[in-house]
């Protein structure tokens, strides 16, 4: 999810707790945008940004021991040291079971493992999620505002939709799945929550298609030749690839020129975007001996 509707859940969640029990509250706040504080590794380059994006600080072990941490810190200070761990690790969590949803994968094990997982249930933008967040939260900003506190049904009719929601989207990724068993990859659509933009890996090129969990209906929508297997020496020597095809299982070298510059090389996530962006592109120019002379990374 995006770090706007992460907030918008922390204080949707923390709210009723503000009266009595504020240190869980500011935990719950806190620990539902801190993950996404890992967004500063842009600071030292987009490979490193690559590197730490949803896992050091998204990894459960690592979550505990900052929370417990913290709410020493907390208990030193004269806080509720046991209220402050709790709240913020409620919070860490929740943050990290909604980006599990999505399609990135976070690496929910480490230090102990760097393996990324996701379920794909959810794009990380997402209308029907985004509306009843907004929704809630803004009905909790007026309550609070009117009396100074929010009655707890709110936060409990919110996360009854939203747990409803999370199970209905994983039930229609599972008969998605089960559709198109072929398929390396499936992305939930951004704004039809029965529609899913999948991918099949032929090697030689890769299907893309669009899938109706409800019908069953299968919509072919491209075919992209790929030229991995001509460069494959190449592609061991660029580290922003690799990093790349850990990310997405469809991470290929699409198009290959001559120009006057070198031969121009591009790669992409042939995984379908619902906006699509170009994260992820690179653009190689290389020599006659397969040395890069130029090279741009979009991230």
């Amino acid at each position: 999810m995006d770090i706007v509707t992460h907030a918008g859940i922390g204080l949707i969640a923390a709210a009723p707790l503000a009266g009595p029990h504020p240190e869980i509250a500011l935990g719950i706040v806190a620990g539902s945008v801190l993950p996404d504080l890992d967004a500063v590794g842009r600071i030292f380059g987009k490979q490193a940004f690559l590197r730490v994006h949803q896992t050091w600080t998204h990894a459960l072990p690592l979550q505990a021991g900052f929370s417990l941490l913290a709410g020493g810190v907390a208990q030193v200070l004269g806080i509720s040291g046991v209220q402050t761990g709790l709240g913020l690790f409620i919070g860490l969590v929740a943050h990290t079971f909604l980006d599990f949803t999505n399609t990135l994968g976070v690496t929910l094990l480490a230090p102990f493992s760097r393996k990324r997982f996701c379920l794909e249930w959810i794009f990380f933008i997402d209308a029907v999620v985004l509306s009843l967040t907004a929704g809630a939260a803004g009905l909790t900003i007026y309550a609070f505002s009117r009396s100074g506190g929010v009655p707890p049904s709110y936060a409990e009719a919110f996360f009854a939709a939203l747990i409803a929601y999370a199970v209905v989207k994983a039930a229609l990724r599972a008969r998605a799945g089960s559709l198109a068993s072929e398929a390396v990859s499936l992305i939930p659509s951004a704004l039809y929550p029965w529609r899913f933009l999948g991918v099949i890996d032929r090697k030689t090129h890769v299907d893309l298609f669009q899938i109706n969990a409800l019908t069953g209906i299968r919509k072919s929508l491209a075919e992209h030749e790929v030229f991995d297997a001509a460069y494959a020496t190449l592609l061991s020597r660029v580290p922003e690839f690799r990093l790349m095809s850990e990310l997405s299982p469809a991470y290929h070298i699409v198009n290959a020129r001559k120009t006057d510059a070198g031969e121009l090389i591009l790669c992409r996530d042939l995984r379908i975007r619902n906006f699509g962006t170009r994260f992820g592109d690179l653009e190689l120019v290389i020599d006659a001996d397969q040395r890069v002379k130029c090279l741009k990374f979009h991230v």
